[in-house]
């Protein structure tokens, strides 16, 4: 029995695969594809395995940043897919709308996802009924049990978060660059050797700490389909770049407090994306940070002050050694401030919460 996550080097982005199940007849959950260059790193996983193994059982695209959907987009403009996929998660233009029978074509006429979606028929927000992927103000969260046992609890994004991405649509998708060029250049900027950048600065934790926390306001990162991924007793929680407040208004509606395995924090370690109250909230010991530093140098030093000072006894995982978050492993920190830090030996890396 296996509950393996993978998070590919998406440069500045996400891409992360799950595998659940027997090992022989595993499970695989796709969320994001990071920037274009990914694509080749989606690809070779799933060239791995053997063919008849070759099934995405739930792609998901959290929400419409270029570093969170430009891989998937290359990959879905192919002309075959490299395996088949059985059910896709998206916010399109068309769950957008006061009402859901409009043309769902929007913003930026043909807009290519949306075309790549209906072109290989791809069963599109099929848990929902075809609507809007969001979780009610009030009741039980929606769970979505998926083939092979694995149950997800959703969180995010909320109706209001949806409209507010409506008012903003256009220049979104344009930001995104769902535009005529879109996906045709890859930014892929190398980090480089991690030996290589020098003495870094010793940072001051606990001013880093006590500075105060501004929720992030993007519309694009409200939209994040946020859920917990649990299977066999084993609970993760996928925050795409969602906002905290939300995150935690949700985990405040579960019937009983949930131990996380792991928590892969949201927008990269962005300071604006991981509050205190929410790290207060969150019972785990593990966390993950999805990025290569490059473009918006994340994870933030506040956000990583702010974690190592309200959890004890926590290891923190990162998918590439950067300039920006080397200094994490110095003993001095980690002795003082009691947790620990992995880096992977290249780039990517894989987090198995079996045994």
């Amino acid at each position: 029995m296996s509950y393996n996550i993978n998070f590919l080097p998406a440069r500045y982005g996400d891409c992360i695969v799950i595998e659940y199940g027997l090992t022989e007849t595993s499970s695989y959950i796709l969320i994001d594809g990071g920037t274009g260059g990914t694509k080749a790193n989606i690809k070779e996983f799933f060239e791995k395995l053997p063919k008849e193994q070759r099934v995405i059982e739930l792609l998901v695209i959290t929400h419409i940043d270029r570093d969170h959907i430009e891989g998937i987009l290359k990959l879905l403009e192919e002309e075959s897919l490299i395996c088949e996929i059985k059910s896709v998660w998206f916010n399109g233009w068309k769950h957008l709308q006061p009402n859901p029978s409009v043309e769902p074509f929007g913003a930026v006429q043909g807009e290519r996802l949306t075309a790549a979606i209906l072109k290989h028929k791809i069963p599109w927000n099929s848990h929902f009924d075809g609507g809007a992927i969001m979780v009610s103000e009030e009741g039980p969260l929606p769970k979505i049990r998926l083939e092979g046992g694995m149950e997800l609890t959703m969180l995010s994004p909320m109706k209001e978060n949806l409209m507010n991405l409506r008012r903003d649509w256009e220049n979104e998708v344009r930001k995104a660059g769902l535009d005529p060029g879109f996906g045709e250049i890859a930014v892929d900027i190398n980090t480089g050797n991690a030996e290589a950048f020098g003495v870094p600065d010793i940072p001051d934790i606990e001013t880093l700490k006590n500075q105060k926390f501004k929720e992030d306001t993007s519309s694009a990162n409200g939209s994040s389909i946020a859920f917990i991924a649990s299977y066999e007793g084993k609970a993760a929680l996928f925050t795409g770049d969602s906002f905290p407040g939300i995150i935690s208004s949700s985990l405040s509606r579960l019937e009983k407090s949930l131990k996380f395995d792991l928590v892969k924090l949201s927008h990269h370690g962005s300071k604006s994306n991981t509050s205190p109250d929410l790290m207060k909230q969150v019972d785990c010991r593990n966390f993950v940070i999805s990025t290569s530093g490059t473009m918006y140098h994340h994870p933030d030093a506040v956000t990583i002050a702010r974690l190592i000072t309200l959890k004890q006894n926590i290891n923190i995982t990162f998918n590439y050694k950067s300039r920006d978050n080397r200094i994490w492993e110095l003993s001095s920190l980690q002795d003082r401030y009691n947790y620990t830090t992995i880096y992977p030996e290249e780039e990517g890396v894989i987090v198995t919460l079996f045994d």
